[in-house]
């Protein structure tokens, strides 16, 4: 009797096999061959998964797309403004999240390099576009949910102008840590008169 694959735990370990190599080399230096040693499994077999390059990497795009959306609601839904003194320190501890993640998240980190590649590479564009897309609307609905209808799309886009550029800072090591607790107060001084 033949064993039982499940195919998208497959397709996710290669997903996490690119990550790995992207963390090795650049996207572009990166091949199916890496992958799949990566994988621990032939080229062949990789391909029995994913076509080619650019349908790993629209994979891995979409695989970010729905991560990152599933967290930040899974988060607004398991902690309770209420249970905050004021809203700043609820979107601090939502932009510490952001910043930290919690234990044991496989969080996608590859997302600055498949960003670039979408200047270049219309699909992977379209696919970043819509991830944006999706990540304003869902910050929209958790904005909307805290602070009320009156909040909508500006604040979301600035939320997501901070969450993405966390994400690049922290994947490039260039945060100290010491703002991940006060991301949204630390901009205070720079609007009070």
């Amino acid at each position: 009797m033949p064993a039982i694959v499940d195919k998208e735990a497959v397709r996710m370990e290669i997903l996490m096999a690119f990550q790995r190599c992207i963390d090795k080399k650049p996207l572009t230096n990166v091949s199916l061959r890496d992958i799949a040693a990566e994988a621990n499994m032939s080229h062949p077999k990789l391909l029995n998964y994913f076509e080619n390059k650019e349908d790993l990497i629209v994979s891995y795009v979409r695989y970010t797309r729905d991560f990152m959306s599933e967290k930040c609601i899974a988060w607004f839904k398991e902690h309770d403004r209420s249970d905050y003194p004021s809203n700043l320190a609820y979107m601090n501890d939502f932009m510490s999240y952001v910043a930290n993640g919690k234990a044991g998240e496989e969080r996608p980190n590859a997302t600055t390099q498949t960003y670039v590649l979408a200047h270049y590479n219309e699909r992977v564009a379209e696919l970043v576009m819509s991830e944006f897309c999706e990540w304003r609307r869902v910050m929209e609905e958790c904005l909307a949910k805290i602070y009320g209808p009156e909040v909508g799309r500006k604040e979301a886009e600035g939320m997501m102008i901070l969450i993405a550029g966390t994400f690049i800072c922290n994947y490039n090591k260039a945060l100290t840590g010491e703002i991940n607790n006060d991301i949204i107060g630390s901009f205070g001084r720079l609007i009070e008169s």
